[in-house]
């Protein structure tokens, strides 16, 4: 069986077993559950919409005997990552990357061609154990939670069934995306993101009528890294990609 390049890897929160299970589990944010070795070959975390997704389906691809992902854990209030994740699995993206048929608010994958989305829908299968799917309020950002014994349980369960199986590899060389955002980035750039939303709305809180016109995008000083200047203020941010960064900006400052 293909073995991974040394010295290439997608960064992220996720363990990689030395079992080549077909299973891989992905838990909606800091989600924390405990699972045999053998019925997973990977299991992590995904927070956003966006740059978390893109960073299982450039791990998924990599890997064709992964035939199948859990989606799991409590759906989160803002960025509904389970929702987009789902939805991109059904129905895909549009023509400016943007997953199809989700409620998440910044839902584009600005760092993954279109084939390799549809590589990652044609390779597996998705269960979706999100529960519960709405998130009515945010009583605090990114909580710590614990499966408790019933979501455990329904987990164990899946995971059992299709340790079962017997899939054969996805037919089709493994695919190892060449994306800088994605490879060995760390959680870096994603703080950035954060930051960079922080820097747009403080700035619109403390002028908002000059904020709230200014609908220039950021200027562009190199896309490999991306980095680019806030004509706002001024700051210079190394961000996940410049497209998404403009459609962060866009949507905050209500630019679409």
């Amino acid at each position: 069986m293909e073995e991974i390049p040394e010295g290439w890897g997608i960064a992220g929160d996720y363990i990689v077993n030395e079992n080549r299970s077909n299973v891989a589990v992905a838990i909606i944010g800091r989600g924390t559950v405990e699972v045999p070795p053998h019925l997973c070959h990977m299991m992590g975390t995904f927070k956003t919409e966006n740059l978390g997704i893109e960073k299982i389906i450039a791990n998924i691809i990599s890997r064709p005997w992964i035939r199948h992902l859990v989606v799991c854990g409590r759906e989160e209030f803002g960025h509904y990552p389970g929702d987009a994740m789902l939805s991109l699995h059904s129905q895909g993206v549009d023509g400016e990357m943007r997953i199809i048929g989700t409620r998440a608010p910044i839902p584009f994958l600005s760092n993954t061609p279109t084939e390799h989305i549809e590589r990652f829908r044609s390779q597996v299968t998705i269960h979706d154990l999100v529960e519960p799917k709405e998130a009515e309020e945010i009583i605090e950002y990114d909580p710590c939670y614990c499966f408790n014994a019933t979501e455990k349980e329904r987990l164990l369960t899946l995971l059992e069934e299709l340790y079962g199986r017997e899939d054969p590899p996805f037919p089709g060389k493994a695919i190892y995306s060449e994306s800088e955002s994605l490879i060995q980035s760390g959680e870096g750039l994603g703080e950035g993101m954060h930051l960079l939303s922080d820097r747009i709305v403080s700035g619109m809180l403390s002028m908002a009528d000059q904020q709230l016109s200014t609908t220039s995008p950021f200027i562009t000083l190199s896309y490999d890294p991306a980095i680019i200047i806030n004509p706002v203020d001024g700051t210079v941010v190394e961000v996940s990609s410049v497209d998404l960064a403009n459609r962060l900006r866009d949507y905050l400052t209500g630019g679409y």
